[in-house]
């Protein structure tokens, strides 16, 4: 899936080199996007809201910052049911390469992640009942990100982004009144998005 990926991205018109005299990326941009993150283990396909923070370190690369929001159902059978919220902070490293018209460009970023567990009545009920379950949530870890997108006229961004992050997943049970032991399993939530962004140049040169 990778090599497709990178294939594709070299094939579009934007790979052709853009003098550094006539750069098509503002030095400062705030750029805000909406779109889907696939299924992963965990949960099911769902709405993801980022906003980021952009600098144009030296032509051709840029750095950003970003905040992610993502939510999710679960629903594997693994798993109890509930809902997941997941945010997470980023840092990427971008290449871009193109036109005033359209831009393409990939990046590589470090990802630390927070998720809030939040289980149906049914399973929070069926957990404490048989066994001894009084809570389930998942610990914040790091992981690794993929992006690659396209951006046209400067301002409209398309990207695609691919996650993985290996988490632990932890139960919290009650052995008494006073006392609860915490166990926990590693996870594996990969996904993929693509979002659709506006970007709003706060310095061009």
């Amino acid at each position: 899936m990778y090599t497709l990926l990178l294939a594709s991205w070299l094939c579009l018109p934007a790979f052709p080199l853009n003098p550094v005299a006539q750069d098509t990326i503002a030095s400062l941009n705030v750029h805000f996007t909406v779109g889907l993150s696939g299924p992963n283990g965990l949960v099911g396909s769902g709405p993801e809201v980022t906003s980021k923070y952009e600098i144009r370190l030296i032509h051709p690369v840029v750095v950003r910052a970003a905040f992610d929001y993502r939510y999710g159902k679960v629903n594997s059978i693994l798993f109890p049911k509930g809902t997941l919220h997941s945010a997470a902070v980023s840092a990427d490293a971008l290449y871009y390469r193109g036109t005033r018209k359209l831009t393409g460009y990939m990046g590589l970023g470090l990802v630390y992640t927070f998720h809030h567990y939040h289980l149906t009545n049914d399973a929070a009920d069926s957990l404490r009942e048989n066994h001894q379950v009084q809570d389930v949530g998942i610990r914040p870890t790091f992981g690794l990100r993929i992006t690659m997108g396209l951006r046209f006229h400067r301002t409209i961004s398309l990207e695609i982004g691919i996650t993985e992050a290996r988490p632990n997943l932890k139960f919290v049970r009650r052995l008494s009144e006073k006392s609860y032991s915490v166990t926990t399993e590693r996870i594996r939530l990969s996904d993929a998005r693509i979002t659709l962004g506006y970007l709003w140049p706060l310095r061009v040169l």
